[in-house]
């Protein structure tokens, strides 16, 4: 016997830089989340944006902070 019962809910987490919501529907799968949304709050930057220094500029700062403390 089949019951035609749907479930549906909602989970928010929510920290500084982002709210995920995670929706879930007993229709679509049992076992885990039918979808999840990520909205990232103003100002957040993905770390992949921001600039890595190379190996040279990382070199050169480390040379400028050896002659600051003789």
């Amino acid at each position: 016997m089949k019951t035609s019962g749907t479930t549906k809910w909602e989970v928010t987490f929510e920290d500084e830089e982002s709210v995920s919501v995670f929706k879930y529907n007993t229709d679509v799968s049992k076992n885990g989340p039918a979808s999840v949304e990520f909205r990232y709050k103003t100002g957040y930057k993905h770390p992949t944006e921001q600039k890595k220094k190379t190996i040279g500029e990382l070199a050169k700062e480390a040379r400028k902070q050896t002659r600051v403390k003789k």
